[in-house]
């Protein structure tokens, strides 16, 4: 009996002792060497391998050679146009290159724990976040989406520092909520309930931990796409050699009049045609009812700003417009949003983060959205103007003071006005 179990199971045991070896043999990603090309790749694939890959973004944003900068945000870095932050960059052959990290549906709390994978890598750096208020709904960040970009190196690595503190706790309690593998309910109960790890949680968090990075750098570099080969070096073609701002606006506007020719909201042609037409009727007046005022989104926000703090990194926080003409068809309270603009403002700014670009007021300019959230031709010219003048321009050094008030449901539930 022995001998037949044996001759069954053990080439499968086998298998996973040699698997576990040659992942185990596999370095870190603090050992790969620097490929200016391959890190150009991973900053503007746009694929949840990137985004969830630990090894590519430490190896791109820790190359002492190349300078690339964090961009957080949703789903806003997909628009690809010749005035794109990335096309723009390179054209112009800017200082500093963008690490797009975004995805759609992936918002502060996805933020949050891919963060804690590139700690080293933020500290004393500076960043660009793209804040959208259609965010803040009142049930927060979907836990299907937030399921598909996460990657348990992210609370692993998260859970080797976590404290009592209130934005620990706060964090677990988001975690569980998002119903995450149950194989760290153990571990996220505790956090949340004020309570310390053992040291055998976190003997076992290490080994495990371990194994995952390994694994991570191993598959490193499958599926990170040619957005940078082939959509983002042909388009700096279009582009005029010598940066000339006028000349630039010019050019947005003849790109945008071509693109925006069968609908009156001055949406791209595609998207209204693949997105909206199907739907016009039904859509009218649909968004009534809209609330981006009370939302646990500010409270994951706030895990955000306690992040930057923790590595002193200095953020231009950006601040997207939605579409005028779109928001009145839909019946979007646009008193409602830019008091729940004023909200986001205050938060960053009483703790402290003060480098804010707020677009809320352009949404009624001609070419400035490429669709109906979301900016793209002269919107992504005034991005780039603020941007660049952050990232090339000396800045104070950051001064943050935090306020656990954040996290409470009296904030976070509660309408706000000066």
């Amino acid at each position: 009996m022995f001998k037949k179990l044996g001759l069954i199971f053990g080439p499968v045991i086998l298998a996973f002792v040699l698997v576990f070896s040659m992942i185990m043999l596999v370095p870190e990603s603090s050992n790969t060497k620097h490929d200016f090309l391959e890190e150009q790749r991973a900053a503007n694939a746009l694929t949840p391998t990137v985004f969830k890959n630990e090894t590519l973004k430490q190896r791109a944003l820790s190359d002492p050679n190349h300078r690339f900068v964090p961009f957080f945000g949703s789903s806003e870095w997909n628009r690809m146009d010749s005035f794109h932050p990335s096309v723009m960059a390179e054209a112009y052959q800017r200082p500093y290159r963008p690490f797009l990290l975004g995805q759609r549906g992936a918002q502060c709390l996805t933020q949050y724990f891919g963060m804690q994978q590139m700690t080293q890598q933020m500290r004393h750096k500076q960043a660009v976040f793209v804040i959208s208020p259609q965010w803040f709904v009142k049930s927060g960040e979907d836990p299907a989406a937030f399921n598909y970009y996460f990657n348990q190196t992210q609370a692993l690595t998260w859970l080797q520092h976590a404290k009592k503190t209130t934005s620990d706790q706060y964090a677990a309690k988001r975690l569980l909520k998002m119903n995450i593998s149950s194989s760290l309910n153990h571990y996220l109960t505790k956090i949340a309930a004020g309570k310390s790890l053992s040291v055998t949680d976190l003997t076992k968090i290490a080994l495990k931990l371990r194994f995952l990075n390994h694994e991570d750098t191993l598959f490193a570099d499958l599926q990170i796409g040619n957005n940078y080969t082939e959509k983002i070096l042909p388009k700096t073609k279009n582009l005029p050699k010598i940066y000339n701002a006028r000349h630039l606006n010019t050019l947005a506007d003849q790109y945008a009049k071509r693109n925006t020719t069968n609908n009156k909201f001055g949406i791209d042609n595609t998207f209204y045609e693949e997105r909206i037409s199907s739907q016009f009727k039904e859509i009218k007046g649909s968004q009534k009812s809209v609330n981006y005022l009370q939302s646990p989104e500010y409270g994951d926000l706030q895990l955000i700003l306690q992040q930057f703090a923790r590595t002193n990194t200095n953020v231009l926080f950006v601040i997207q417009p939605v579409n005028e003409k779109w928001a009145h068809y839909t019946g979007l309270n646009t008193q409602m949003y830019q008091q729940s603009v004023d909200k986001i403002k205050h938060q960053l700014r009483s703790q402290g983060f003060k480098n804010i670009a707020d677009f809320s007021n352009d949404g009624n300019k001609k070419y400035f959205m490429q669709d109906t959230i979301h900016i793209g031709w002269r919107g992504w010219l005034s991005f780039d103007k603020k941007v660049n003048q952050f990232l090339t321009t000396k800045q104070p050094a950051p001064s943050y003071h935090l306020n656990n008030k954040y996290y409470t449901k009296s904030w976070l539930m509660n309408s706000y006005s000066h």
